[in-house]
């Protein structure tokens, strides 16, 4: 790739921005990878994600309806011919007018959020549609010069920080590059429209002109909005834009500084280094306790991200469900809400968001300013893993308990009403012993009257009081001696994570033609493709070689790395991400080592294969 817009010419451009930080941060990982996640972040625990624009014009189908609506033959087109006339004459640019946003405001959404319960806001501040809701220097269709004609992002984040909220950002402009369909006659194709649609394109993979766009327009929405939190969507893990999102992570780094601020990096899939920032699962959980910050996004719906007038909305039980988990396992949510074209936000939404409030009231000690346990909890309720995992996750029980703790209390929090007393098997006599806990006092939050506790060989038992504090989930509220003491010799006791190295889809060269990387997963290999990939070994030694793949077929691959060979195993790993392990191998000196990987040619190679990465883990 050619270099960047001079960094001079992009501070004469968006302003007074320090160069004297500049030289903190580099775009490389190791110096990346000093920042830690602050405190506040992982304080904050419940956020709330907005997808508003244009797109909610339809009201019918998803934020997904620009890209449809120019394909025969889709729901989408027929709906759009049948409600606005053919693409061609309608296209997404004459939604631009009817966005008005005549019932908007922000602060009323800002105390919404607020009464919800949530400490921090993310709108989005460019979708795929290429339609900037904040004063775009780069493109004349955006908020604050047509539709709404107001600065959507500058007014909300002021509205959420003057109540004390952090406010933040999401970009998802980097498919806009492959998002409408270079389709003869439609005014997608039109290069009078390109400030929306982007230009023509003759390559599948974004050119130099798009990946300098895509620079320039995430930088002056860093520089003009400070934000606290910057969340990437996906296709910005493609290869092509490498060295421009390291090169804006530096940008990020270095203007919290001049800013004086703590700040949030957030991205789904490998877009970035897993030793970088925060990775945001979306529709999904972790199964287990992640020594790491991370976090779940997701919607009050599960149809869609932006406004539909008939959706499927959740419970609050389920969503406090859902960050109670999430929170037990050092996570956070993200949780969507999809407003209408004039600004108000559906009353089930608001519903939804006070109900998860009410619940927050009363048993937010357990939740803000908490960490994880040694356990996150126990229970027969297992969680599926994974992004897009969430439909089959099974509610909760009585007998499922999510951990946190705060200085010497832990937080036991029954996901159910149980039928008898309150029964917590990890909180026996015997359990205590090991762990050098001595419990002294117990209470309910919501809760005024004395508990009454027994602590038997193998479980704690809690009597039940006489009535319910709240609904949905329940804190119990569990005050010790030594907790911190055993926490902190537990940390201390961690054994030292292994030298890794990763290699990804997103980071590795391509083979044009030869193969795809969607949502991080390199899939759709043809049979005699050789994909290749440079590892960097620093520390010499033996290395164990792990790949996370789905494998539903029964397909099986070569991997070749320093003149040795390894094959895949044959079996399946059904229709989900495995890890799985192929050997070991010896590097004795430092240096670039080339990666090769193809298809068996023994196989029966039908393109069903997925892959995440390949990790190579230090063992000796």
């Amino acid at each position: 790739m050619k270099p960047f817009i001079g960094i001079c010419l992009i501070i004469l451009l968006l302003g007074n921005v320090s160069i004297q930080a500049q030289d903190k941060y580099s775009p490389e990982i190791e110096s990346l990878a000093r920042y830690e996640t602050p405190e506040w972040f992982r304080d904050a625990k419940f956020g709330i994600f907005i997808h508003w624009g244009a797109y909610s014009i339809q009201a019918t189908y998803s934020e997904w309806y620009p890209r449809a609506m120019y394909r025969e033959g889709t729901r989408e087109h027929k709906h759009h011919v049948a409600t606005y006339g053919d693409p061609s004459v309608f296209g997404y640019k004459d939604f631009i007018p009817m966005f008005k946003a005549q019932n908007w405001n922000p602060d009323l959404w800002a105390k919404l959020f607020a009464d919800a319960g949530a400490k921090y806001v993310v709108p989005v501040a460019e979708h795929h549609d290429g339609f900037p809701m904040y004063d775009c220097s780069f493109s004349k269709y955006n908020a604050a010069e047509m539709g709404p004609k107001r600065d959507v992002v500058g007014e909300l984040l002021a509205a959420c920080r003057n109540i004390g909220l952090k406010a933040g950002v999401s970009s998802h402009r980097a498919f806009n590059w492959d998002f409408y369909f270079p389709i003869e006659g439609i005014d997608s194709y039109n290069p009078a429209y390109q400030d929306l649609y982007w230009k023509p394109r003759t390559t599948r993979w974004p050119d130099e002109d798009f990946i300098n766009d895509w620079y320039l327009r995430t930088l002056e929405l860093a520089v003009k909005y400070k934000p606290d939190i910057f969340w990437f969507d996906f296709f910005l893990d493609q290869p092509e834009f490498h060295d421009a999102r390291y090169l804006f992570a530096s940008d990020y780094f270095n203007l919290s500084t001049d800013w004086n601020k703590e700040v949030v990096l957030q991205y789904k899939n490998d877009i970035y280094d897993p030793s970088i920032g925060v990775l945001d699962i979306e529709r999904g959980k972790l199964s287990g306790l992640q020594k790491k910050s991370w976090q779940t996004d997701t919607s009050v719906g599960y149809r869609g991200w932006g406004y539909k007038k008939v959706n499927e909305y959740k419970t609050p039980r389920l969503i406090i469900h859902d960050l109670i988990d999430i929170v037990s396992k050092n996570g956070n949510l993200l949780l969507n809400v999809g407003p209408k074209p004039d600004g108000i936000i559906p009353q089930e939404q608001q519903d939804l968001l006070l109900g998860i409030g009410k619940w927050l009231k009363v048993n937010g000690e357990a939740i803000y300013g908490t960490r994880p346990w040694i356990s996150f909890g126990e229970g027969p309720t297992q969680t599926a893993e994974g992004a897009h995992q969430e439909r089959k996750n099974k509610e909760a029980t009585a007998e499922d308990y999510r951990f946190t703790i705060k200085g010497n209390t832990l937080y036991a929090i029954c996901m159910g009403w149980p039928e008898n007393d309150f029964q917590i098997k990890s909180l026996g006599l015997t359990s205590t012993k090991k762990f050098n806990i001595e419990l002294r006092n117990i209470s309910i939050s919501g809760i005024d009257e004395n508990i009454e506790w027994k602590q038997e060989s193998d479980y704690l038992k809690v009597l039940k009081p006489s009535k319910k504090p709240c609904d949905h989930a329940f804190v119990i509220k569990i005050e010790t001696n030594g907790l911190e003491k055993q926490m902190a010799l537990y940390e201390k006791n961690l054994p030292k994570e292994p030298t890794a190295v990763y290699c990804l889809p997103g980071n590795s060269l391509r083979n044009i033609g030869g193969y795809g990387v969607r949502d991080g997963n390199l899939n759709n290999w043809e049979k005699d493709t050789v994909i290749r990939w440079n590892l960097e070994i620093k520390e010499p030694g033996t290395y164990r070689i792990d790949v996370k793949q789905k494998n539903i077929e029964l397909e099986r691959y070569i991997l070749k790395v320093n003149n040795k060979e390894f094959k895949n195993a044959d079996q399946s790993t059904e229709n989900k991400f495995q890890e799985v392990n192929l050997g070991t191998v010896k590097f004795k000196e430092t240096g670039i080592y080339p990666i090769f990987m193809k298809a068996d040619p023994e196989s029966d190679w039908k393109k069903r294969y997925a892959l995440k990465q390949i990790k190579f883990t230090k063992v000796d």
